[in-house]
């Protein structure tokens, strides 16, 4: 059996009194892939927002067997964690390499950030051909 990376319990995410993410729960083991589907609102979203960091939850969260309760999302960044939301998401203002630059911040390392570049650059090789686009 896979090792469990991400143990999700009886997550409830709420705005005020509107209860947005109604106790969900689920485990992803490395290797395997997970999808949230579902209409507009049904909470998708705001469900990768409490896990990233970005709104308060109730329930548990685990990345690696360590609680991420409580913890700003910075710090599940630098755990290994993040949020990156669609379109609307990136710095239309940056060029794809500064965006690409923005998202290996918490590697201290040049050699680390090359790395990463390389590996983001042959997983999306189309990104290569515009990195100065905006």
């Amino acid at each position: 059996m896979s090792e469990t990376i991400l143990k999700v319990e009886n997550l409830v995410i709420r705005y005020g009194e509107i209860r947005a993410v109604k106790g969900i729960s689920f485990e992803l083991r490395r290797g395997e892939i997970l999808a949230l589907i579902g209409a507009n609102g049904a909470g998708k979203t705001t469900t990768l927002r409490g896990l990233s960091g970005m709104l308060p939850y109730e329930g548990s969260v685990e990345l690696e067997g360590r609680s991420l309760k409580g913890l700003s999302a910075d710090r599940i960044v630098h755990l290994g964690m993040a949020h990156v939301p669609e379109g609307r998401g990136i710095f239309g203002g940056l060029t794809v390499m500064e965006n690409l630059r923005l998202g290996a911040w918490v590697r201290r390392d040049a050699a680390s950030r090359n790395h990463y570049l390389e590996w983001v650059l042959g997983v999306f090789p189309r990104l290569r051909e515009r990195l100065d686009q905006f």
